[in-house]
């Protein structure tokens, strides 16, 4: 039975480590993506002045770059620690407007984002 009750105590002490390190990692890796999501919402805020004055949207999506947002003057430039990224942002009217970000740097790509664009 102490036998038993030893174990029992020598796992859930593991477990707890184990869960401890997890968390923590998970803390370092979000902290390490901020700053690329900061860049990703710069872009979205960027593309919306663009959609308000430039384009009226009916039904359907259109795709807006980082260089047309750059050469119109609604986004500065796109860096993050002298990092220069490219992205686009798509533009969907399904009723209302949604935009969705993609962005490519050096250390970090948005999932799903395609070279085409």
């Amino acid at each position: 039975m102490k036998k038993t009750k030893i174990l029992f105590i020598i796992w859930a002490i593991i477990v707890l480590i184990l869960i401890c390190l997890l968390t923590a990692l998970g803390f370092i890796l979000e902290n390490k993506y901020e700053k690329y999501r900061v860049l990703e919402d710069k872009l979205v805020n960027s593309a919306k002045e663009y959609a308000h004055s430039e384009i009226l949207l009916d039904e359907g999506e259109v795709t807006v770059t980082t260089e047309e947002l750059i050469e119109l003057e609604y986004l500065d430039s796109l860096e993050v620690d002298d990092d220069v990224c490219q992205g686009y942002v798509v533009i969907t009217n399904n009723g209302t407007y949604e935009y969705t970000p993609y962005i490519t740097c050096k250390d970090y790509t948005t999932r799903n984002f395609s070279e085409n664009k």
